[in-house]
């Protein structure tokens, strides 16, 4: 779950400073939030491995914080593609996109 907050956390941190003036961006600080996103949803992957959840095969807090975050980088980020990098977290998304919980919530533009 505090994974997933640090994945949420560093890319709005890059999706604000893009947002900056263009003199005023820092590259370096939004391709470090960028390594920090990446990293994360690897770090994610891999501990999911093939599990059905986060932390087994019950649905938990760590699901929501993950798909929170998987969710919010769809939104924002789609050229991230972490689906195909990451086909397990791209599994588990699905499933939890099921629950009414998290298909009522689904931000539009």
């Amino acid at each position: 779950e505090a994974l997933a907050d640090g994945v949420c956390d560093a890319a709005i941190n890059a999706l604000l400073e893009g947002k900056r003036p263009i003199g005023e961006q820092s590259q370096e600080w939004i391709a470090r939030q960028q390594g920090k996103v990446s990293r994360g949803l690897a770090f994610m992957a891999n501990e999911l491995g093939d599990k059905p959840f986060c932390v087994g095969t019950h649905f938990s807090m760590a699901d929501i914080g993950v798909g929170t975050a998987l969710g919010y980088l769809s939104f924002r980020f789609p050229n991230i593609n972490w689906q195909e990098s990451h086909p397990n977290l791209d599994k588990l998304y699905a499933k939890l996109m099921q629950r009414p919980t998290f298909a009522d919530t689904v931000p539009h533009d």
